[in-house]
């Protein structure tokens, strides 16, 4: 009897093992809602070595930066068939940057900005006076971005997938969003340029579907301007992300961790040539703020 009860219980663990398994997952990106109010924490530091080599002569440059961001954000309005809200507010505690070894707060380090959405693109003001882009270039491009530029759920599986299960983003939607990313000084190769992730992990948190799954994008660069037009180039820029947070669209919650390796390299006249090379890695964490 006892034989046969370890048998049972075993099959029984089995079956268990194997249903969870099996389950599978649809990764949904949380769209902004009314009334959403999250506390939010960025961290980035990134380096960078640039070495030229022009008429015999050796130039080496390194570049070290950085930017820290503390907000609370609020959502006054959405708007049907948008995942941002095109009204809102950001009150930051902290927001500075590192160039050259120095670190400067952002103009609006303390105040309230509110970020609105007018026509087709977003305005963004403090006490009712207009935040210029030069005091705010992040965040201009994070919000006016080329309407060409996928949306970040288009990034994710269209099927429900596995723990274990990768997958690659399809070439009609990963080439568009490649062609955005170049501009008068470097141009990438969309067809090369990939963008694959991978589920890693699956969980329950508070009632919602959790998980970790990574990204990982490979931007092929095929020419740079270095001041006399542009030239051929190799080499690529890898972007690796790991998100860990909300993954059936209710809860905006999550941390992600996204370390960035450039290494591209390009010939000059006179049997010149130009190498980059860099690391960055940038954290964002968002916690829901509960009503």
């Amino acid at each position: 009897m006892l034989r046969i009860l370890l048998t049972a219980s075993f099959a029984i663990g089995l079956i268990g093992v194997a249903s969870a398994a099996d389950e599978k997952y649809s990764i949904i990106i949380p769209k902004d809602k009314k009334d959403d109010k999250t506390a939010n924490d960025k961290t980035e530091e990134s380096k960078n070595l640039i070495a030229v080599n022009f008429m015999g002569m050796d130039n080496k440059q390194d570049e070290v930066g950085g930017r820290k961001e503390s907000y609370t954000e609020e959502i006054l309005a959405v708007k049907a068939g948008e995942r941002k809200a095109i009204k809102l507010t950001r009150t930051y505690t902290t927001a500075e940057k590192t160039a050259k070894g120095e670190t400067a707060k952002r103009v609006y380090a303390g105040k309230t900005v509110l970020i609105e959405k007018k026509g087709e693109k977003y305005e963004f003001s403090i006490d009712g006076k207009p935040l210029a882009e030069a005091d705010a270039p992040e965040l201009y491009k994070s919000y006016n971005k080329d309407k060409d530029e996928p949306d970040a759920q288009d990034l994710m599986p269209a099927e429900a997938i596995k723990v274990g299960d990768s997958w690659k983003v399809p070439a009609e939607k990963s080439e568009k969003m490649f062609k955005t990313l170049g501009d008068e000084k470097m141009k990438v190769d969309p067809k090369k340029s990939t963008i694959a992730g991978k589920l890693v992990k699956a969980y329950k948190k508070d009632g919602a579907q959790y998980g970790v799954f990574e990204l990982t994008i490979t931007v092929v660069v095929a020419e740079l301007d270095l001041g006399s037009g542009l030239a051929k180039a190799t080499g690529t820029i890898t972007v690796t992300g790991t998100m860990d947070g909300c993954i059936d669209g209710t809860v905006n919650a999550g941390v992600s961790v996204k370390k960035t390796t450039i290494d591209i390299a390009a010939d000059l006249p006179n049997n010149g040539s130009f190498k980059m090379t860099g690391t960055a890695t940038e954290t964002d964490k968002a916690m829901a703020i509960k009503k």
